[in-house]
């Protein structure tokens, strides 16, 4: 195989494409490094990646195929995976693909577009019409499963053609939503036990989005394996069976020289991995009390993981793109190879907070040991580290704020990097900043009714009608 000049870079993968004009809110997130694109141009190329625990003493790299964003205005910088694409339900979206590999790749939305085969230098330019709504992994899906696990993927998400919402219905990420799913979305801030915000629904008074969601995008890197497909010259193709095998059963040899071994060393989420993952305001959610988010989880590789959230459970309200008639309440859901699952987080209060009655009511609150509530949690995130140590010119101290609850995957080898750097692998989590306890300044994004009241939050129980 021919050596290109290599891409290198350290942290991308959390840009978002929003195709077409009809989703201005999405540009002015927060949450999403989002740039306005009325058609999609890529090019399929390799690179190499610093990954989570690269420095000036470790060189921890990985070659990756890659989808490039070649747009000829402001494209985003190369990474693995590629952008994450925002569309709406009914727009037709134009795209280039150019192939500057040595093998036939492709471009495949599933259920909705697919490329063909491009050959090694050749450019195709196709248009189709996005018929469905929900969460969808875009993909390579020539030589399965090397070309997709090389890197060659990202998100592609649809939202519904109708974004505005009535009291009684409110907006759900779904066209034909089921009746459980579409009341689960009614009870967000209309219940006594889910007061706050709709989904839908943001505010201009505390920098709240609308239309919250986060995506996972997980991910398994082999830096061997894949530095051998780089360099592959018996064929086009190197040999799934082969690549699958070495991926998932190679055998640690402790006698070979730098860790000579296929299977996985780095696990990601969106490319990022460790403190730029748990950290990271982009993909770690950070809310307030009663400001419900949707998280799209996508599986990308060959593992299989588990995922665990801490503070609170969530809805399972769509599978594979099969929006549930009864929505799973868990903490822990299994994510297989492919999977697409989307998760409703309530943001309710952590039920693991206790008031006077039990755990996670909203009744009266039992009192710290210095005669504060214990939530709001306001005397935990005002303490400062270290305490009145440093009264001088000089404060040192630091502020605990916000309350950090991780995510965590219980295929525990998904934690390390490096075949053991812990914690610097696949994690998350959700971080509360506060209450929703603004009685004004909610926006309607776009033009939709307000349905707020002020009231206690995060009372335990779930949805009525789930």
């Amino acid at each position: 195989m021919k050596r290109r000049e290599f891409l290198k870079y350290a942290a991308g993968g959390l840009s978002a494409l929003v195709v077409g004009n009809s989703m201005p809110w999405l540009l002015e997130s927060e949450v999403f490094a989002a740039v306005p694109a009325q058609t999609l141009n890529f090019t399929i190329t390799d690179a190499i990646k610093d990954m989570a625990t690269n420095n000036d003493i470790n060189a921890a790299q990985c070659y990756f195929w890659i989808y490039k964003d070649t747009r000829a205005v402001n494209p985003l910088p190369a990474e693995s995976p590629g952008p994450m694409i925002f569309v709406k339900q009914g727009d037709t979206i134009e795209i280039t693909i150019k192939n500057a590999l040595d093998e036939p790749h492709n471009f495949v939305v599933p259920g909705m577009f697919d490329s063909g085969a491009i050959a090694p230098g050749a450019t195709v330019t196709k248009s189709f019409v996005v018929r469905k709504t929900g969460t969808f992994l875009y993909q390579d899906t020539l030589n399965r499963p090397v070309n997709r696990v090389m890197g060659l993927h990202g998100a592609f998400i649809v939202m519904p053609a109708v974004l505005t919402g009535t009291p009684a219905q409110r907006v759900t990420p779904y066209r034909t939503p089921t009746p459980a799913v579409q009341q689960l979305f009614n009870d967000l801030g209309s219940t006594a036990w889910w007061p706050g915000l709709p989904w839908e629904l943001g505010d201009t008074a505390t920098d709240t989005p609308a239309f919250r969601q986060y995506i996972w995008l997980l991910h398994q890197a082999s830096p061997n394996l894949f530095a051998e497909v780089g360099n592959f010259t018996a064929g086009l193709d190197y040999p799934a069976d082969q690549f699958r095998k070495k991926f998932l059963d190679e055998r640690f040899d402790r006698n070979a020289p730098d860790r000579a071994n296929s299977v996985p060393q780095y696990f990601t989420i969106s490319g990022q991995s460790g403190h730029f993952s748990h950290n990271n305001p982009f993909l770690c959610p950070n809310n307030r009390v009663g400001e419900p988010v949707l998280i799209r989880i996508l599986n990308a590789g060959l593992w299989t993981h588990s995922m665990h959230i801490h503070a609170n459970h969530v809805y399972v309200t769509s599978i594979n793109g099969v929006v549930q008639d009864n929505p799973l309440w868990v903490d822990v859901f299994t994510i297989n190879p492919q999977d697409t699952i989307d998760w409703l987080n309530p943001y309710m209060r952590p039920p693991d907070v206790p008031n006077v009655t039990g755990v996670g009511r909203a009744d009266t609150p039992l009192v710290s040991l210095h005669g504060q509530p214990v939530w709001p949690p306001n005397e935990e995130i005002n303490t400062r580290i270290p305490d009145g140590l440093f009264a001088g010119a000089i404060d040192l101290s630091v502020q605990l704020s916000p309350l950090c609850y991780p995510m965590h995957d219980h295929s525990e080898p998904s934690q390390t990097s490096q075949g053991g750097n812990y914690n610097m692998g696949m994690i998350s989590g959700m971080n509360f900043t506060g209450d929703r306890n603004t009685a004004g300044g909610v926006t309607t994004f776009p033009n939709a009714p307000l349905v707020h009241g002020p009231g206690p939050l995060g009372v335990f129980p779930p949805s009525s009608g789930v």
